[in-house]
């Protein structure tokens, strides 16, 4: 078994020379059982199961070695072992080949991709849903959203002491807000500002905006904006809605042995309510188009205990959105990597077509 490493980001734990061949294999068929089976792997199991050309006691003293180095536990209640978060990781990053799609598997993609090929959130909405019933795992997806131009704010009169905020796009969408008018400034003042913003701003792009872009409206015009603070932060939200958020597969995540007790089920439907924290896993900026995040591996505690793959995809150059299966650490990483890439590569072909 050659040495091999999976495009991850952090296969950085690991040089990939550490084990040699017979540990390399029984590592392997450790993860392949645990992961079919849920139960600690004994010697005799691998023996019986997988053709390594060793007897029963050589793979037991393997597997001890494996145990000593860190790639292997052996819970309390069984003379079986099962793998380590290290172990998970080299098995990624060094003996995994990711699983091919089946025909059927293939059908079922194609047909959710070309039915709703040109509206982008609808095919991460119905990824989201399809990746969980082909993986059964929890998924959860979101696109980045299509890139907007600033067209123009305008206030509307509420009554007299606040006013209603309208930010138009130049795609016609429309957010809103309501926002005090400042003490010792007018609607009038309010909409005149609107007028020299909708000129310094127009045909930006919406997602360019941030804190330094009112900076330069301020010093542009000259005036001090301080008592508009408020009214510029509004004007911030307004402008980065929160993105929706797609999941699927909680009720078939919850079935896996690891999510029995009523906790485990909490901490999975808690997990679920966190939008922003799903927003930004899933958004967040990363140079791998396949990322994967194995236990404690994951920053946010709730993540813990959970095994996260995350595909990245792009159009042009630019992420469109992204998809993560959510599983327990014992996930069949080969089937779910397999599939993530045909789905990036499926999607990557369609929009081409679709834009040539």
């Amino acid at each position: 078994m050659a040495a091999r490493k999976i495009n991850n980001k952090d296969s950085r734990h690991y040089g990939g020379d550490e084990l040699n061949e017979r540990k390399r294999k029984v590592l392997w068929a450790v993860v392949q059982d645990y992961a079919d089976t849920a139960e600690p792997v004994g010697s005799r199991t691998i023996a019986r199961k997988y053709n390594l050309g060793v007897s029963s006691a050589t793979i037991r003293n393997e597997m001890q070695d494996l145990e000593d180095e860190g790639y292997l536990e052996q819970p309390h209640t069984s003379a079986g072992r099962i793998p380590s978060i290290k172990g998970y990781r080299f098995y990624v990053d060094w003996l995994m080949q990711p699983a091919p799609v089946s025909n059927e598997e293939k059908s079922m993609i194609d047909s959710m991709l070309l039915d709703h090929v040109t509206k982008v959130d609808e095919i991460f909405r119905n990824m989201a849903r399809a990746v969980a019933s082909l993986t059964h795992n929890l998924s959860v997806a979101t696109s980045a959203g299509t890139k907007k131009k600033f067209n123009y704010i305008r206030f509307l009169p509420l009554d007299g002491t606040r006013a209603i905020l309208l930010v138009v796009s130049d795609q016609g969408d429309v957010s809103n807000a309501v926002v005090d008018i400042p003490r010792g400034s007018s609607f009038d003042e309010m909409q005149l500002l609107a007028d020299r913003m909708n000129h310094f701003l127009h045909n930006r792009d919406i997602d360019s905006m941030d804190e330094n872009t009112i900076l330069s409206f301020q010093k542009d015009i000259e005036k001090d904006l301080s008592p508009y603070v408020h009214v510029f932060k509004a004007l911030e939200r307004a402008l980065t809605p929160p993105k929706e958020v797609y999941s699927g597969g909680a009720s078939q995540l919850i079935e896996q042995p690891e999510f029995k007790s009523v906790e485990k089920v909490q901490d999975i439907l808690n997990l679920l309510e966190q939008r922003d924290m799903l927003e930004s896993m899933l958004l967040s900026s990363s140079d791998q188009p396949i990322a994967v995040h194995i236990g404690t591996e994951n920053s946010v505690k709730s993540l813990s205990d959970l095994s996260i793959i995350r595909a990245q995809f792009s159009s042009n150059g630019r992420i469109i959105g992204s998809v993560a299966v959510l599983g327990p650490t014992r996930m069949q990483y080969s089937k779910v990597i397999g599939m993530m890439r045909f789905m990036q590569q499926r999607l990557d072909a369609l929009l081409k077509n679709k834009d040539s």
